[in-house]
């Protein structure tokens, strides 16, 4: 092989150390910068908008105290983080050690796929659950759903068109494996949410049981702010949102 261009380019991990001066905030590479090497940088970014644009459209509508918007950094901070020392330690290993880590990588990286644990590792797509916060309600003693991300999947297996998303569209949802009550439905209608049934054999019902809970509040952001056995329980986690409609969809 002959070379015929050669480009070399720098990277940076660094991440702000204030997210929010009053009214004025840090999204995307203003508040982080991430090496390439897992292609999480543009993701990171959308993940703030995310987090921050349905607590400001909350707080101007009246909804939300302006306290939430303090959640923003405070969730999003560490969850850069720890993306960033990723990416630092695939880059390391993808480069460093000269000759002898060449080697290494020619000899060790064709044999890795082998191992399924290790392929599966690679290949996943599950990202840092977010830390607890006033709205991440996650238990300090074991982990759970609270502060991962709720899967945009089918919730009917027939028509795997229609989504979750197509569902909540933006708002909040509770999220039950459980035929709900009329007291359920009534309070969940009360806080302007949507109520999502996961039936036996979709992917939200296996997500709910393989997270050891039958219910789930999940954030317009698809994050899982609490979830538990219980699901009016866990519907009381509800902020009571003003919504368009009076009469929510469910599903």
């Amino acid at each position: 092989m002959e070379p015929i261009r050669i480009a070399e380019y720098t990277f940076r991990a660094q991440v702000a150390d204030r997210w929010r001066d009053r009214r004025v905030f840090l999204l995307g590479d203003a508040a982080h910068l991430t090496p390439p090497f897992i292609g999480q940088g543009l993701g990171a970014g959308l993940r703030d908008a995310a987090n921050l644009a349905w607590k400001l459209a909350a707080v101007l509508r009246g909804s939300l105290p302006e306290a939430v918007l303090d959640t923003y950094q405070s969730e999003r901070k560490a969850h850069a983080r720890a993306l960033i020392r990723t990416a630092n330690l695939v880059g390391s290993l993808m480069t460093q050690g000269g000759d002898l880590g060449n080697a290494l990588r020619r000899s060790l990286l064709p044999r890795l796929v082998l191992l399924p644990w290790l392929r599966d590792l690679a290949l996943s797509s599950k990202t840092p659950a977010l830390r607890r916060s006033t709205l991440v309600r996650r238990p300090w003693l074991r982990r759970g759903l609270a502060g991962s991300l709720c899967p945009n999947a089918p919730l009917d297996p027939a028509d795997p068109g229609h989504r979750f998303d197509d569902l909540a569209r933006g708002w909040f949802a509770l999220v039950t494996t459980e035929r709900p009550a009329e007291a359920l439905c009534a309070e969940v209608r009360r806080r302007g949410a949507v109520l999502v049934v996961a039936a036996p054999g979709t992917v939200l019902h296996r997500w709910l049981r393989g997270g050891g809970a039958r219910a789930a509040v999940v954030r317009p952001d698809g994050t899982v702010l609490r979830a538990g056995r219980d699901a009016l329980d866990v519907c009381l986690s509800l902020p009571a949102l003003r919504r368009r409609s009076a009469h929510p969809p469910t599903a």
